[in-house]
C-alpha cells in the first residue's frame, strides 16, 4: 500500500470517528433539552417577575403622581374660582364708582346750571326791566331760549310743562319766519 491509500484510509477513520463524536454528542445533547428548556423556561418565568414588579412599582408611582396632580388641580381650580368671584367683585366695585362718579358729576353740573340759570335768568330780567318796564311770560321764555337755556330748565322756572314751553318757542320761530 501507497502513501495515497494510507492517507485515504486514515482520512476516512478519522471522518467516521468525527461523525461518531458528533453523533454522540447530539444525543447526549437532545437527552438534555428538555431539561436546557426548563432551565430556560424558569429563567423567563424570573424574568417575567421582576419586570411584573418593577411595572407594579412604576404603576404604584404613576398613581400617587396622578392623585398628586388631581389635588393640584382641583386646588387650581379653587383658586380660579375665587379669582373669578374676586374680579366680578371688582368691576361691580368700578361699575358702582363709575356710576357714583358720574351722578355726582351730573349734580355737579345740574347745581351749576341751575346757578348760571338764575343768574342768567337775573341778568336777563335787570336788563329788561332797564329796556321795558314790563315784559311778557313769552317774550322771557324766547330771551331765556335764545341764550341756549333748555327747555326743561324754563319749564321749571315759570311752573309750566315742557309741551307749552316748546309751543311757544315753536310760534315764535314761525312767526318770525313769515
Amino acid at each position: 500500500m501507497g502513501i495515497i491509500e494510507w492517507l485515504v484510509l486514515i482520512s476516512t477513520i478519522s471522518t467516521l470517528s468525527f461523525s461518531w463524536a458528533v453523533y454522540l454528542i447530539n444525543l447526549h445533547n437532545s437527552k438534555n433539552l428538555p431539561e436546557k428548556i426548563k432551565e430556560d423556561e424558569e429563567r423567563l418565568i424570573q424574568l417575567m417577575g421582576r419586570v411584573r414588579v418593577f411595572v407594579d412599582s412604576k404603576i404604584e408611582i404613576l398613581e400617587e403622581k396622578m392623585k398628586e396632580l388631581n389635588e393640584l388641580i382641583s386646588q387650581i381650580n379653587d383658586l380660579y374660582s375665587k379669582l373669578v368671584l374676586e374680579v366680578s367683585e371688582y368691576q361691580k366695585n368700578i361699575k358702582t364708582n363709575s356710576k357714583t362718579s358720574y351722578e355726582e358729576k351730573k349734580k355737579v353740573e345740574a347745581e351749576a346750571n341751575s346757578e348760571n340759570f338764575e343768574k342768567t335768568l337775573e341778568g336777563t330780567i335787570e336788563k329788561r326791566e332797564t329796556k321795558k318796564t314790563e315784559m311778557t311770560r313769552e317774550e322771557q321764555i324766547i330771551e331765556l331760549y335764545n341764550q341756549g337755556i333748555e327747555e326743561s330748565e324754563i319749564a321749571k322756572r315759570f311752573g309750566m310743562g315742557i309741551g307749552e314751553v316748546r309751543l311757544i318757542i315753536d310760534l315764535f320761530h314761525r312767526t318770525k319766519s313769515k
